[in-house]
């Protein structure tokens, strides 16, 4: 990664950050994971900030897959809900009765 791109990753501000996709947020971070990976030598300071811009990504991260997760188990709720309608409509109209009496009211035997 070039400098600039990391520049520019330092410069986010936190309700851009919170704003972001998961997507964006996790390409954030590789960025700067393949910074510290690829450098050799690094500058301390600049080091300091991408590492705290990291844990800021990270945390805004983990509070977009903590939304996700509750979305998802809503979801899973409301089809659950949907499928048991479904399925107690299902029973109370049932399959048709059959009467085993005849035609008098009285059982044939």
């Amino acid at each position: 990664m070039d400098e600039k791109t990391l520049e520019s990753i330092l410069k986010l501000k936190e309700d851009q950050i919170n704003a972001m996709d998961f997507k964006k947020l996790l390409g954030y971070i590789r960025s700067i994971d393949e910074y510290f990976r690829g450098n050799s030598q690094i500058d301390v300071e600049i080091a300091l900030k991408a590492y705290q811009k990291a844990i800021q990504l990270l945390t805004a991260a983990r509070l977009r897959l903590i939304t996700l997760k509750k979305e998802k188990e809503e979801l899973d709720q409301q089809y659950s809900t949907f499928l048991n309608s479904i399925e107690a409509e299902d029973v109370s109209e049932g399959p048709p009765e059959t009467s085993t009496e005849g035609e008098d009211g009285k059982l044939p035997f």
